[in-house]
Order: structure tokens, then C-alpha cells, then sequence
């Protein structure tokens, strides 16, 4: 084809592009998006901030616990990563498990997508093209974050699509023992835990998951977690201790972050260690009473450190 004027083929090309790429403008609000993946619906419910970041636009995937929601998890946190999208121009996914459990990679004949063998590693990464396609993340930003069943989630996401991912972080989870032995992430990936000693749930000391007095598999301890991931970064033997300020003397908690550095590909590792702490989100709901699932930490806002860890990497 042969065009002579100039402003028409200025404008053809502009037509052609803007059916290729995605909109400069995205409505801000809560976008519920249903993909089809492994022959199931799957949805996750979007929040997309008033005033987005133009370059290195951020993913937060933040995965709910067992028997959770995207609503709970949001109420749980307390909306923070929606409020601090807000502040900082990022996206935040709530993706929804499956009959409300994730499959984690553990054999746990209880939960019916760890019986069924959902491929929720699949869906995940779904979830994140669709993002890149859609909102214009940069692939290069992607996080997850999750609680318990979540954050074993989000361990079996780095062991198994570390290339897709630059960091995740997890609260009240472990590696587990069936993690353990199938983990073989292909490249370095930043890794935050936040773990209280006091977890009834899941043993910050290692042993086996229970609730409700059914046993739902066996996790490594915090400390065995954590080598785990420094070797898998190949970080050196230096470490850095903080005390968190201990702002509401009234929780009965006192938290400790330890920072390990010299990492490879400047990756990090990174624990918070909350002290008298229960199978909960510092800063978030108290979700059921203390005989369940222990403590609260009041004294800072996991959310907050979450995303303080991912916009330093």
C-alpha cells in the first residue's frame, strides 16, 4: 500500500497502535477480572489507585489464608496496600482460591484443591500476564504477598516461578516439609517473612500445621525457613538486628527485624521476628479470639514494611 500524504499515514499509525496497546487510562476503583484457567472461572478483584505510576508501574498479588476471601484479606490488612497504592501509584490483586484454600504444594487430602491438584501456580501467572497486558505493570515488579495458607502460596510461587517474580513476602508461614523437597527456584528471588513465636497454628519452632485439631502437614522453623532462602540468594554471613519500636505497650509484643545481606543479584532477605506473636497480620484485625490464634502485634503495620521491603528492591 502506498500513501503519499503524510498526515494520513501518521494517523494509520497512530490507529494501529491504539489497538495494540493497552489504555493510557485505567478507571480507578475496584476491577473484578474472571479468567478462564484449567477449565475453571477463576476472579480476582483489582484496585487500581486514582493517580497511577507512569514507569515501573508495580504488582502486589496478596494472597488470603485458608478458608479466606479477597474480601477478608482486605479487611483483614485493613486496607492498607490499598491505601498505600494510594500513595504510591502501584496495583493490588486479590486473586480468590478455589473452594477457598490454595494448593501450596503440600499433601493435604483436607483441602479439596490440594486433593484435586488445582494448578493455582498456573492461575497465578495468569493473573500476572493479564496485569502486564492490561495495566501496564512492569514485568520486572511483580510481588506477592500472602498469610498462612497465602504465604505458603507465595513460597511455592518462588520455587517455581522465580523468573516472573522479583520478591515476595510471607506472614505466618514456613516453608513446608513437601515444599522443601520439590523447591528449585531458577534464579534469585528477595524473600521477606514475618513469623510470631507464639503461632499456635503454624509452629514458629517447625512441626505440624493444625487447626481445629487436624493436622495440615509439617513446616520447617522460622530459622531453618529463613537458611533456606539465604542459601537459595547465596547471601554472606552479615546481618544487621533492629529492634521495631515497641509503639502500643499494651499488646503484650515486641518485634526484631534481622536484615541479611551481600546477596546475589542484589537480592534480600529479611525477618521480623514478633515476640509473644500469634497466626496473625501485625497492624490488621484481630480476626478470632487470642485461644485460636494468639496475639496481634499493634506495634507496626505489615503492610507498610511489606511494601517499604519491595520499593527498596
Amino acid at each position: 500500500m502506498n500513501i503519499k500524504n503524510p498526515i494520513i499515514f501518521i494517523l494509520l499509525i497512530v490507529l494501529i497502535e491504539s489497538c495494540y496497546s493497552p489504555p493510557t487510562d485505567i478507571p480507578p476503583g475496584h476491577k473484578i477480572v474472571e479468567l478462564l484457567h484449567d477449565n475453571y472461572f477463576r476472579t480476582t478483584n483489582f484496585y487500581i489507585p486514582k493517580k497511577l505510576k507512569r514507569k515501573k508501574r508495580s504488582l502486589i498479588l496478596c494472597l488470603h489464608g485458608g478458608s479466606g476471601t479477597p474480601e477478608n484479606m482486605m479487611r483483614l490488612t485493613r486496607r492498607g496496600f490499598n491505601r498505600l497504592a494510594d500513595q504510591s501509584g502501584f496495583i493490588v490483586g486479590y486473586p480468590a482460591a478455589l473452594n477457598k484454600f490454595w494448593n501450596d504444594g503440600r499433601e493435604d487430602s483436607i483441602s479439596l484443591s490440594h486433593y484435586n491438584n488445582i494448578d493455582d501456580v498456573g492461575f497465578l501467572e495468569r493473573v500476572i500476564e493479564y496485569g502486564i497486558d492490561s495495566f501496564r505493570i512492569d514485568p520486572s515488579r511483580i510481588f506477592i504477598a500472602g498469610i498462612s495458607n497465602g504465604g505458603l502460596m507465595s513460597f511455592k510461587l518462588a520455587c517455581e516461578s522465580s523468573k516472573k517474580i522479583k520478591a515476595i513476602a510471607a506472614v505466618s508461614a514456613s516453608l513446608a516439609l513437601d515444599q522443601l523437597v520439590t523447591c528449585s527456584a531458577d534464579t534469585t528471588i528477595s524473600v521477606m517473612i514475618i513469623n510470631g513465636t507464639r503461632d499456635p497454628i503454624m509452629p514458629y519452632d517447625g512441626g505440624e500445621i493444625t487447626f481445629n485439631k487436624q493436622s495440615r502437614g509439617v513446616v520447617l522453623s522460622t530459622e531453618e525457613t529463613i537458611n533456606f532462602w539465604k542459601g537459595e540468594n547465596n547471601c554472606k554471613e552479615k546481618v544487621t538486628k533492629k529492634d521495631v519500636a515497641n509503639t502500643n505497650t499494651f499488646d503484650e509484643t515486641r518485634s526484631e527485624k534481622f536484615i541479611y545481606h551481600n546477596c546475589e543479584n542484589d537480592s534480600k532477605v529479611e525477618l521480623i521476628t514478633v515476640n509473644n506473636g500469634g497466626h496473625s497480620w501485625p497492624g490488621g484485625r484481630q480476626y478470632l479470639g487470642e485461644r485460636f490464634i494468639g496475639k496481634t502485634s499493634k506495634d507496626f503495620d505489615a503492610s507498610k514494611e511489606i511494601w517499604k521491603f519491595f520499593k527498596g528492591l
